[in-house]
């Protein structure tokens, strides 16, 4: 077992702490957090991990991952404190400032509660949006780690990345994901949605069967994750998360959205990606009658 710092200690003036319950032992999600392989396949296009106390590692986010664009972006730090099943610390930099990373890996039921912390960001105004992208970012992570390790173990995973601007308020675009009559006429002919934090989600059509999921994660007019079952033509359904952004631009009445499908499958070739393009054309087509 680890032993935890004694005495007096100050709290860092903001830090990311989320948690979530995984059917998987706590050797195999601390396996998909330090192998470069299982790394590969669910969160970064390639990983080098030395792991040991004081060990490096890099991370590199690619254009088949959680980076959109054709430049990839780097993480990088040290172990700081390893305990195999139990307890991952890491010093990493952002933006030149110095945080810790940890996560925790506690037995549950038949898995794991991961517990992912990363603290020492300042509370001064000027940090609020690389603390916001960092903490939506571990809160969706750990959500997409579960999907892959309970629903597309040992599947390959790819990226699709679409930006548009909308001429609408941000909370009239997180209705029309999230709400069965926001959804109807643009992205599906029929919808049943509980508009909610783990609320169940199903989209449907005429000519192609049903994509059902829930809502993973829930931050209203600006962030929303949902995973998507779809059984496609293929033998196995295809898994997949959503993860949407939401902006107001400067100025106007109008919404920059972003919007990463990440998608798991058996093989390269097994891809099935949803028609985004199409589907956000649209939805800016069903929103220009919205009141500013």
């Amino acid at each position: 077992m680890y032993d935890e710092p004694r005495g007096l200690t100050l709290e860092p003036d903001r830090s990311s702490r989320h948690s979530v319950g995984i059917h998987a032992s706590p050797a195999e999600v601390y396996l998909a957090l330090t192998d470069p392989k299982e790394l590969s396949r669910w969160f970064v296009s390639e990983a080098a991990i030395d792991l040991k106390a004081g060990g490096s590692y890099r991370w590199v986010f690619g254009d088949a991952t959680g980076s959109s664009g054709p430049d990839s972006l780097v993480a990088s730090g040290e172990f700081a404190q390893i305990v195999p099943h139990e307890l991952l610390r890491l010093r990493t930099r952002v933006e030149d400032l110095d945080t810790q990373l940890e996560f925790r890996f506690d037995p549950w039921r038949d898995g794991t509660v991961l517990t992912v912390s990363h603290t020492g960001f300042p509370g001064e105004e000027a940090w609020d949006d690389v603390f916001r992208v960092i903490d939506q970012g571990w809160e969706s992570e750990i959500q997409i780690l579960k999907l892959f390790l309970e629903r597309a173990r040992g599947m390959v995973r790819q990226s699709r990345f679409h930006q548009v601007r909308v001429p609408a308020l941000p909370e009239a675009l997180f209705d029309r994901f999230s709400t069965p009559a926001g959804i109807i006429g643009w992205l599906a002919q029929r919808a049943a949605a509980v508009p909610e934090p783990g609320g169940e989600l199903r989209l449907e059509w005429d000519a192609r069967p049903p994509i059902t999921g829930r809502f993973l994660v829930w931050d209203p007019d600006r962030f929303l994750v949902m995973s998507w079952e779809d059984p496609g033509a293929g033998p196995a359904p295809q898994h997949s998360a959503v993860r949407l952004w939401l902006e107001e631009a400067d100025g106007e009445a109008a919404t920059e959205l972003s919007l990463e499908h990440r998608l798991f499958a058996p093989a390269p070739d097994r891809f099935a990606p949803f028609d985004w393009d199409a589907a956000l054309e649209r939805l800016i087509k069903s929103v220009r009658s919205i009141p500013a």
